[in-house]
């Protein structure tokens, strides 16, 4: 509104009043003039409404990347909490194979002190003992398949649904902004053939103004001939 009140219609009317308009035609003119410069400022203010709405559509894809950043971190949180898992489980196999050598070793010293007075039950506990270390060996080697498979398909599940969000949160801001740049064209072409129009009206008072003055003008030069003796 700035702009209309920087045009002074008085000063506007006075001079066409000067140059030989009637001051019912001044001020139709001068009114026109506010009229033209005050849809000018519409247009901007308009333009100046879709920038504020581009600025908010930037500020919640901002949001969701952030949304997108924090699932991305508690996913990592998740994760190293199953490697902490895993490390537990990875100790409780070291302390079993420590009771299992630390039972080897003893087998191992009193085989050595009973073995000439107990040759057949030497060879009958170590038999025993190979059957049971291999049961304990295949028992643990299940035990650590049976880990491994659970963690792998339980990151696999969380790397497939975190592809799938973030595929979808893409698709959504992709789809949000070719709606945003589609309003926009339409906005800014909307804006261009207003422009244009008024252009075109202005070219048409002007023109119609020239007319009015050239026929004052000549209405004065004829007054003045035939007031000539």
């Amino acid at each position: 509104m700035s702009e209309a009140i920087a045009f002074d219609t008085h000063r506007f009317i006075k001079h066409l009043t000067k140059n030989g308009f009637t001051e019912q035609q001044a001020e139709a003119l001068a009114n026109e003039q506010v009229n033209l410069l005050n849809g000018n400022l519409a247009t901007k203010i308009d333009i100046a409404l879709i920038h504020k709405e581009i600025a908010a559509i930037h500020r919640d894809i901002a949001a969701i990347h952030k949304e997108i950043e924090t699932l991305r971190l508690d996913t990592n949180a998740e994760i190293a909490v199953i490697h902490k898992e895993i490390d537990g489980i990875h100790k409780e196999i070291a302390v079993i194979h420590k009771e299992i050598e630390d039972g080897r070793e003893d087998s191992q010293n009193q085989w050595i002190a009973t073995e000439t007075a107990f040759g057949d039950q030497r060879k009958a506990t170590e038999a025993a003992f190979n059957n049971h270390w291999k049961a304990t060996e295949a028992a643990l080697n299940n035990q650590w398949k049976a880990t491994e498979a659970a963690f792998g398909d339980q990151q696999q599940a969380t790397e497939v649904a975190f592809a799938n969000q973030w595929k979808a949160t893409e698709a959504a801001l992709n789809n949000q902004w070719k709606a945003t740049e589609a309003a926009f064209e339409i906005q800014r072409k909307t804006t261009e053939a207003a422009i244009e129009a008024l252009k075109v009206e202005l070219l048409k008072w002007m023109f119609g103004a020239m007319i009015a003055q050239g026929g004052m003008i000549v209405g004065l030069i004829v007054a003045l001939i035939s007031d000539t003796p």
